[in-house]
């Protein structure tokens, strides 16, 4: 029986040791082994029909390492970055993230490589419309009370932001208005999670001109006259003003007064023009200015002067 030979199966052996460190060496010159770093878009999947998250980032940052020959032209498309929700409860919640890459390509490191979300119950609430009024109408008009169609606007959303919510306000100005505002006013002013419809609200608010009565004007004076005088008349012109006002406002009002005119020490007639007090809000008057007249005279105006009289003596007995 012939004897193995040792000596050239060694050889053999280390020959063929020697050709793969050769192509292994070959190989990572030609094509060494490279790290990259892709951003990823994040997907979430199995999310509960009936919960909202929020907190989950658009990308995560995911380091690889392949060949340079594996790693020629692929982007952070060729990626998938997921994250699973199915599980999820109301409040925090800490989730792994996983990422497959193509072939061949290994992954290192994922950026974050877990997410804390929010998650809460979606409810829906039906709340009123208030509007708020900015501005007044013009002078001699008042404004009835606003009327919202539709008067509620429902809103959807996760519990924490949408039950707080009491009202939806919106905003319509009416300065110097001579006739009923109409808006179509966009809902605003709600959380971004927060969803709602309509999307918008018919405002109206009636502007009427308000009622009209005439009514006198009383003249008031303060102090005395100069020593030997008197206050003969207190003329007011014009003597009657025309009031403006709602109707529950303006069947209180019979008449208006004027500031106190001082005739202190007057020896003549004092003429003054004064601006008449509103008397009440809400209340127009016009004209505002009238002309106050205090007509003073002696306290005792002279008569006319004595005459002399002659007294007549009776004839005496046989004259």
């Amino acid at each position: 029986m012939r004897r193995p030979d040792w000596r050239n199966l060694s050889l053999q052996v280390a020959a063929v040791l020697m050709a793969l460190l050769l192509w292994v060496y070959v190989t990572n010159e030609q094509n060494p082994l490279d790290e990259r770093l892709f951003n990823v878009n994040l997907h979430a999947r199995g999310t509960p029909a009936d919960m909202m998250v929020a907190g989950l980032p658009a990308t995560v940052t995911v380091r690889v390492q392949g060949t340079r020959g594996q790693l020629t032209g692929v982007t952070g498309a060729d990626f998938q970055a997921l994250v699973d929700l199915s599980g999820i409860e109301p409040g925090d919640n800490d989730l792994p993230i996983s990422v497959s890459a193509p072939p061949g390509v290994r992954v290192l490191q994922v950026s974050p490589a877990r997410v804390r979300v929010q998650a809460d119950r979606m409810v829906e609430k039906r709340v009123p419309v208030e509007v708020s009024v900015k501005g007044t109408p013009a002078a001699g008009y008042h404004m009835l009370a606003p009327v919202a169609e539709p008067a509620t606007v429902l809103l959807k959303g996760p519990g924490r932001l949408v039950n707080p919510q009491g009202r939806v306000t919106l905003s319509v100005d009416v300065q110097g208005a001579t006739g009923t505002v109409e808006q179509v006013v966009s809902v605003s002013g709600l959380p971004a999670e927060v969803g709602f419809s309509p999307r918008t609200v018919r405002v109206t608010i009636p502007v009427t001109p308000l009622p009209v009565k005439e009514v006198p004007v009383q003249g008031r004076v303060k102090g005395d006259p100069g020593a030997g005088y008197r206050v003969q008349e207190v003329q007011v012109e014009p003597a009657t003003v025309q009031v403006s006002a709602p109707a529950d406002v303006l069947s209180g009002i019979s008449g208006v007064s004027t500031p106190e005119v001082d005739i202190g020490g007057a020896v003549r007639d004092v003429v003054q023009k004064v601006t008449l007090p509103v008397p009440g809000p809400g209340v127009l008057l016009r004209p505002v200015e009238v002309t106050v007249t205090v007509r003073i005279v002696p306290a005792q105006p002279e008569g006319p002067p004595p005459t002399d009289r002659k007294v007549s003596t009776p004839p005496s007995p046989g004259q």
